[in-house]
């Protein structure tokens, strides 16, 4: 068996959990830089970090089944309850199938509708910024998607709802990221309001979405949205249909896991391309094909955009990371995991490995040429995960980013704030330290 080398901080090591979670991504580019691909690390607990695409092939499709989801996805089930995301085993398995329908490529293009004509009135929104002071695109671009994943999900909402939402969801994350990075401040979190606030967020949030439900059972309308094919959805072996609290389960999984990726992913992907010239004439010349905002059709036409969208999804995907946790004692790739063994799979490091990615730290779109994309190897590239736990979401997601950033190239061009530096500060998903400020031409 191989030693998994340690990352110690010398005699401060103590001090660990305290630099994790000031700055995850330097702090393990650090362990990665000291110990190779794949190391062990003592936080509050121990753990096996790995950018190795041989961990991520082993644990995500070839013995997933020695695996269930990491402790700390135990932090969403507050939220998400026992939803796609959270859920394990057999359960999981009966959910993945009743929502699998929602995704298909026939409902993809009838959704594609709804997310063209909301893109459609987000431009003319943004016209009003053009030539005025840098905004906050982050802000934006999780408006416009959070307006695109309520349409779908639910018909309509009101202004109010969705604004309170989006306040919702941003203080909600950064609560539970808390809780996990610094367990030492749970206590203090009892007393100085945010547990209280985390509470009434969540109830909030529930009222409005069993409401829907409620609204919807008791109208007999049956819209062509989310929400109605959850309702309508059937167990083929039993015949069985989700209960109310399933269906919100599902339901805050699909609004929470899609639209704020899909934001994060667009507005890294506009502050790179402030800096990228060349590729945004590329994108331009190939949207010549489409007025406002492309077809469905027109949307399959424009290769070198998606390329684009992949690149952005490499150098800095979204769901930056997954946890999971070994069921039995299990050998990878020469090292001995015993049962109860944390992993820590790094795809933000996978994605920016030197070892897997010839210049990684620069953004070029040919690294998804045909060409390229051939000769790689799978499990080198995983923005939405892989194995049987792959995200249901992903053509949903790659449409959405695809429609919304050629309308926005195509029509603005976008210029960073000198005056507004940005980090990198990753929470569930990649965010910025403190917003992302463009300007607006």
């Amino acid at each position: 068996m191989r030693p998994i080398p340690e990352f110690k901080l010398g005699r401060f090591g103590f001090l660990a959990p305290f630099k994790f979670a000031g700055d995850p991504l330097h702090f393990l580019g650090q362990g990665f830089n000291t110990c190779g691909d794949t190391f062990r690390l003592k936080l509050f607990r121990e753990l096996v970090v790995t950018r190795d695409p041989a961990f991520f092939r082993h644990i995500l499709q070839q013995n997933n089944k020695h695996f269930k989801k990491g402790s700390s996805s135990k932090m969403l089930r507050p939220v998400l309850g026992n939803g796609l995301v959270v859920s394990d085993g057999d359960f999981w398995l009966r959910q993945r199938r009743l929502v699998q329908p929602a995704f298909h490529r026939e409902r993809l293009q009838e959704l594609f509708l709804e997310m063209g004509k909301l893109t459609s009135t987000f431009l003319e929104e943004l016209e009003e910024f053009r030539g005025k002071k840098s905004v906050d695109i982050d802000a934006k671009m999780m408006g416009v998607t959070s307006d695109i994943a309520l349409k779908t999900l639910f018909g309509n909402m009101s202004t109010e709802d969705k604004a309170q939402i989006y306040k919702q969801v941003t203080r909600t994350q950064r609560y539970l990221v808390t809780k996990v990075r610094r367990p030492y401040r749970i206590p203090l979190m009892k007393v100085n309001g945010e547990d209280r606030r985390f509470a009434e967020d969540l109830a909030y949030f529930n009222k409005l979405v069993f409401d829907f439900i409620g609204q919807r059972r008791i109208s007999g309308e049956t819209p062509n949205d989310l929400l109605q094919l959850l309702l309508d959805s059937q167990d083929e072996d039993t015949g069985e249909q989700m209960n109310d609290e399933q269906i919100r389960d599902e339901a805050i999984t699909m609004f929470a896991a899609g639209h704020e990726t899909s934001a994060t992913g667009l507005s890294w992907l506009l502050w790179e391309l402030a800096k990228q010239p060349e590729i945004v004439a590329k994108m331009r010349q190939e949207s010549q094909i489409f007025h406002n905002v492309p077809t469905f059709a027109q949307l399959m036409q424009m290769p070198y955009t998606r390329q684009v969208v992949e690149e952005g999804l490499r150098m800095y995907p979204p769901a930056w990371t997954m946890t999971r946790e070994a069921i039995t004692d299990i050998d990878i790739e020469g090292y001995q995991l015993k049962k109860g063994t944390s992993v820590f799979l790094s795809v933000f490091e996978l994605h920016r490995n030197p070892n897997l990615w010839e210049n990684p730290l620069r953004f070029n779109p040919d690294n998804f040429s045909p060409e390229a994309v051939k000769d790689r190897p799978k499990f080198n590239y995983l923005p939405f995960g892989a194995g049987p736990r792959i995200c249901i979401g992903l053509q949903f997601a790659m449409m959405e980013m695809q429609l919304i950033l050629s309308a926005l190239i195509k029509r603005f061009d976008f210029k960073s704030d000198p005056a507004h530096p940005v980090g990198m500060h990753p929470l569930i998903v990649l965010k910025s330290t403190n917003g992302i400020k463009l300007f607006i031409r």
